[in-house]
């Protein structure tokens, strides 16, 4: 199995848990993993990508139109990162609309690229844990459940990565992010 994700967004996103909390999986998981980051300014509200690479790969780095994911925790950011997926990828984006720019969305459709979006800050929001809409885009993502990854995977790992008060509720955010996948009626690859 190989398996290239790219996670983008921007500093405070919480865009390199998600990425640990995919590689940790996997190695539970018992597959092999590669990890490269990119956040020079991340700390000041700048890009942040984390390349994940899962299978028998000897370089973390992934070329422009390989990624089979792309995890977009901010919409510029998935417009940024647009690139990185292959023909026949899957971008799940954090957006505040459903609906692309026609452009874009004719792009998508030429490449065969689905496209997947999730309203993740608020969901993250109704739980009053703002800062956690990257586990509702880690739950929406684990409904797909594309090897390794599905619910019960990724969430034990979240509960071994998040210690303390947090813990519990950022398993809300990502059960919740989950239901909303399974209620969207969001086929499964």
């Amino acid at each position: 199995m190989k398996l290239e994700i790219v996670c983008a967004g921007v500093g405070g996103r919480g865009v390199l848990l998600a990425s640990t909390i995919l590689i940790e999986t996997a190695i539970s998981n018992g597959h092999h993993a590669l990890a490269a980051d990119e956040y020079g300014m991340s700390q000041r509200g700048g890009s942040v990508v984390s390349l994940v690479k899962i299978g028998d790969f000897k370089s973390p780095l992934i070329g422009k139109e390989n990624a089979d994911i792309l995890l977009a925790f901010e919409e510029s950011e998935f417009y940024r990162n647009l690139g990185f997926l292959k023909k026949g990828g899957l971008a799940i984006v954090n957006t505040r609309e459903d609906v692309l720019p026609a452009e874009i969305d004719n792009m998508l459709s030429t490449r065969n690229i689905s496209y997947l979006p999730v309203k993740a800050d608020n969901v993250a929001a109704e739980k009053n844990m703002l800062q956690a809409s990257n586990m509702a885009l880690l739950g929406f993502f684990s409904y797909l459940a594309v090897e390794p990854y599905n619910a019960q995977t990724i969430r034990q790992t979240i509960r071994e990565r998040t210690r303390g008060k947090f813990l519990e509720k950022n398993l809300e955010v990502f059960d919740l992010g989950y239901a909303i996948a399974q209620d969207g009626n969001i086929r499964k690859p």
